[in-house]
């Protein structure tokens, strides 16, 4: 029970993670660069989001302040 409760939480926070990537990025894109930009960062936006998400404690560690 407690590893589907686990997955399932990853689950979450690695969708809402790279939804967020790809939405800071593409707006970001959108306003100084247009529609080019908007794909082009919200792609990049993309692959950090994954980055992140594979990891939620490096993400936790960061934002603490550490490196």
């Amino acid at each position: 029970m407690i590893k589907v409760l686990k997955a399932a939480a990853h689950i979450v926070w690695a969708v809402s993670i790279i939804s967020l990537g790809t939405l800071i990025g593409a707006s970001f894109g959108w306003v100084h660069h247009g529609w080019i930009g908007a794909i082009a960062v919200g792609t990049i936006g993309f692959s950090v989001g994954a980055l992140l998400a594979a990891d939620p404690l490096l993400v936790l560690h960061f934002l603490h302040g550490g490196l």
